[in-house]
């Protein structure tokens, strides 16, 4: 799942040209115009009002403001490290759920393309460290946990001996530093695991860990008098 696998726009960055005049415009090629356009273009069909942000007050020059918009929006992508096509269909994806008419600040729609974990189908960090210290508690009591495999990676990754025994304001700060690393780390990393048609046979360990104490029981039982019952015979026998 990392950025680094989606489509690139490096062409959009590559064919900007960042020099600056006195007055401090920035001069953009057609390539970058196209792709900016196309931006203004979808944001104008998903938010009505968008001609009231970019309005223009000169009558000679209707699209002063519009243009003046696209070369900053154009800027911001590149400072705030927008380039790719996922990122800006994320921002897309916001905008249409969105509950206001007018056009976003540029800001606002770059932290629309920044999707947060809860976008990308993961638990926020807060819910994730609950649930990690959930199917830890369970694991140690060999109670059956319905942890996702996300957070039973996750919990393969933290350093437990240093969450249990961070004591005072510095060590704690330090493990909740640590865990948010690993957990942003496995996100950028993390690969679904893929299902096979295969059926995958579980060894007697892992059989036993399911079964309650009164089916250990029961079991135990059971083999006790099928033992009985195989000496009666070869008793029999003799």
């Amino acid at each position: 799942m990392k950025y680094s696998n989606m489509k690139s726009m490096k062409d959009l960055v590559s064919n900007i040209n960042m020099t600056e005049h006195k007055e401090k415009e920035i001069v953009v090629d057609d390539f970058a115009k196209n792709v900016i356009n196309k931006v203004f273009k979808e944001l104008a069909l998903i938010l009505p009002a968008w001609q009231y942000a970019w309005k223009s007050d000169d009558p000679q020059n209707p699209d002063k403001v519009l243009n003046a918009a696209k070369q900053q929006w154009t800027k911001a992508f590149i400072e705030n490290n927008i380039n790719t096509v996922e990122q800006i269909s994320h921002g897309f994806a916001k905008a249409r759920k969105y509950e206001s008419d007018f056009v976003p600040s540029c800001g606002k729609f770059i932290s629309w393309c920044t999707p947060s974990p809860e976008d990308l189908g993961f638990p926020s960090e807060q819910k994730a460290l609950e649930q990690c210290v959930t199917h830890r508690n369970k694991e140690k009591m060999h109670i059956d946990s319905d942890a996702s495999h996300f957070i039973r990676t996750l919990c393969k990754c933290v350093d437990w001996w240093l969450m249990n025994t961070a004591n005072g304001q510095n060590q704690v700060a330090v493990a909740k530093k640590l865990f948010r690393e690993e957990y942003l780390h496995l996100i950028d990393t993390y690969q679904t695991p893929v299902e096979t048609d295969s059926v995958r046979l579980e060894t007697s360990e892992v059989t036993r860990k399911r079964l309650s104490p009164s089916q250990l029981e029961s079991g135990r039982q059971r083999g006790l008098e099928h033992l009985a019952e195989i000496r009666k015979k070869l008793k029999t026998k003799v």
